[in-house]
């Protein structure tokens, strides 16, 4: 199996099918591993994170917008990330409150592993199921 990580202009061509050349390109790429069981598509927690930060800085979606398009995305199956199930957590952590894709990775993945969150961020302390390392007054 041919294994292709996709980079992040390649799925944002896709998702806003805004360049003539490109966007036709990055869906056939989409539709051909969609097709074939000889191509598997990779997409990386960090691709999920800059194709966030486009869609809502660059071109202005709300960033519940943005998430829940990326969250489809990757629902769809066309392509495979490696940390599903965290990055997907993120999404819906950043579209409920006010913080970076990477805090709420951050939140996700200490949810995950059933961990403490070491972060000087206050933003932390708004998702109540993240445990907060207990910094000690030095």
């Amino acid at each position: 199996m041919k294994r292709i990580h996709v980079d992040a202009n390649v799925i944002l061509r896709f998702l806003r099918n805004d360049d003539p050349l490109q966007s036709p390109q990055a869906a056939a790429l989409f539709q051909q591993a969609q097709a074939s069981e000889d191509i598997e598509l990779i997409v990386s927690a960090i691709t999920v994170m800059e194709v966030f930060y486009v869609l809502s800085r660059v071109y202005g979606l709300p960033r519940a917008e943005a998430a829940r398009l990326l969250a489809e995305f990757l629902h769809t199956g066309v392509a495979t990330c490696p940390e599903d199930e965290i990055v997907l957590d993120a999404l819906a952590r950043i579209t409920g409150q006010k913080t970076s894709f990477g805090d709420a990775y951050l939140a996700a993945s200490t949810v995950t592993d059933n961990a403490e969150a070491a972060s000087f961020d206050q933003g932390m302390k708004s998702f109540p199921d993240v445990r907060l390392y207990p910094w000690k007054r030095i």
